[in-house]
């Protein structure tokens, strides 16, 4: 029965989207009868299992965690069934209810009002209460006007987004795409000024090389204010392929204006390698995005250290945005088998975040944090800090915790919902620019060899005793 209760937790969008994809409808309906895609009998597969033969484009099953952040990673296995990787144990497609459509659901304003009121982390809040009556009265809405009145709810995770915006952000939590080193969600809105705001720029980007910070408020993109625009609006100014970008921005109250070049580079998600110091072996690993397979090279690079009796461990989660939550935990789970974190639902109920993947190595960490560690990191430094002790070096985190779910509203539209809030293992929150605060202050941007105040700070740690 396995296979009935997860395809009626199918929603009304997802049921759509399958349909729209011939082979994914086949499919969808040979798992209806109880046969496997195959032609066999049932082999245990479930709904997510059937996400993998779907164009991810289609699939309304398609999240991310970035704040931002968390989601399904759709891959694809031709011809069998297995378990599909999951950014968290409890997936969308098995946690909403189906449901039938809302009076207004046949307009995209009453397709919005209709997310949002089943999905929405806040929708009980006064601020869409307010706004909802107004949504529904102009029922011929384009994506920009339903945009702009959305913003006036002064939450960035809760936008809309094309399907063509949808791909790009795939490709760039993917590590394909990268820009000027400002992917999607290295970028959000300030909650005070509503002007878009730096998470992080990625480490060694053109965008970190020309001196953008974390926290930067982003006034102008070449001569063009920021004030008014959506998140996609900035987005697509700043994925210009012009030669350079000119940004105005203002930083603890001063403006200044930063040129940053469209130039070609790149950069590996993971990086590892072991040093002596203080007469101890010790392991640095370096996590500058949750990419798709970062998670996997992660516990390579703990097993490497391992076998090379590194058990003592700096983890550099500086200037990382987040990405993909399931490669987050599977990094964790090269040092823990515990819980790391928890997604908690707009209802009270919970469900746990962490990897079954067995542990690969247990050993003393000490994790380099900053500004620019935000959402899937920030989890990550204090699942390990709960969970195995770990010793936060750096300075405070950025503050980004809230969980968003992707669904596709119709084939060219789809809307980014915060649907929960991350806690740590024991219940804190680090939303909402509350970010985590470290156990030892230092300097934390990274720099190199005796400039690196934190990454000393970690080396002096892990060599005591």
């Amino acid at each position: 029965m396995q296979v009935a209760r997860d395809l009626a937790g199918f929603s009304r969008g997802t049921y759509a989207a399958v349909r729209e994809d011939m082979r994914g409808w086949a499919i969808f309906q040979a798992l209806l009868a109880r046969k496997s895609p195959g032609g066999g009998t049932d082999t245990g597969c479930t709904a997510a299992d059937v996400m993998q033969f779907i164009a991810p484009e289609k699939s309304t099953g398609f999240q991310i965690m970035f704040g931002k952040d968390l989601g399904l990673y759709l891959s694809r296995s031709p011809g069998e069934c297995r378990t599909l990787r999951t950014m968290l144990l409890a997936i969308l497609l098995a946690a909403l209810p189906l449901r039938h459509p809302s009076a207004h659901a046949s307009t995209l304003s009453g397709q919005v009002a209709d997310a949002v009121d089943h999905h929405y982390l806040y929708a009980d809040s006064g601020g869409w209460k307010a706004l909802r009556p107004g949504l529904l009265a102009h029922s011929a809405m384009t994506t920009a006007s339903l945009d702009q009145q959305l913003m006036q709810l002064h939450d960035s995770d809760l936008h809309l987004i094309t399907a063509d915006q949808m791909a790009m952000l795939r490709a760039e939590a993917a590590g394909d795409e990268r820009g000027i080193g400002l992917v999607d969600f290295a970028v959000t809105v300030d909650p005070n000024t509503g002007r878009s705001q730096v998470v992080t720029p990625l480490l060694d980007s053109p965008a970190f090389r020309s001196g953008l910070e974390p926290r930067d408020i982003i006034l102008s993109i070449n001569g063009k204010s920021t004030t008014g625009l959506t998140h996609e609006d900035v987005m697509a100014l700043l994925r210009s392929d012009v030669g350079t970008l000119r940004l105005i921005v203002s930083r603890d109250g001063h403006e200044r204006s930063i040129d940053v070049p469209t130039s070609t580079w790149k950069q590996e998600a993971v990086a590892a390698r072991d040093l002596e110091a203080g007469g101890k072996h010790l392991g640095y690993v370096s996590v500058r995005l949750f990419t798709a397979d970062s998670g996997e090279k992660v516990r390579k690079a703990a097993e490497s250290l391992a076998a090379r009796g590194v058990d003592r461990c700096i983890l550099d989660l500086r200037n990382n945005p987040g990405g993909y939550l399931d490669a987050m935990a599977a990094a964790g789970s090269a040092f823990t088998d515990q819980v790391l974190g928890w997604m908690v639902h707009r209802d009270g109920t919970r469900d746990p975040i962490h990897s079954s993947s067995p542990v690969t190595q247990r050993m003393q960490l000490a994790v380099l944090v900053n500004e620019g560690t935000a959402s899937a990191a920030e989890i990550l430094a204090a699942g390990l800090r709960e969970a195995v002790g770990a010793r936060l070096v750096g300075s405070q985190t950025f503050g980004r915790g809230q969980i968003q779910t992707y669904i596709a509203l119709n084939s060219y539209t789809g809307i980014l919902i915060p649907v929960a809030n991350a806690q740590t293992p024991k219940g804190a929150q680090f939303n909402r620019r509350s970010g985590l605060h470290p156990d030892i202050a230092a300097s934390s941007s990274p720099q190199s060899g005796a400039s690196d105040a934190a990454y000393l700070k970690a080396v002096e740690l892990l060599t005591r005793g």
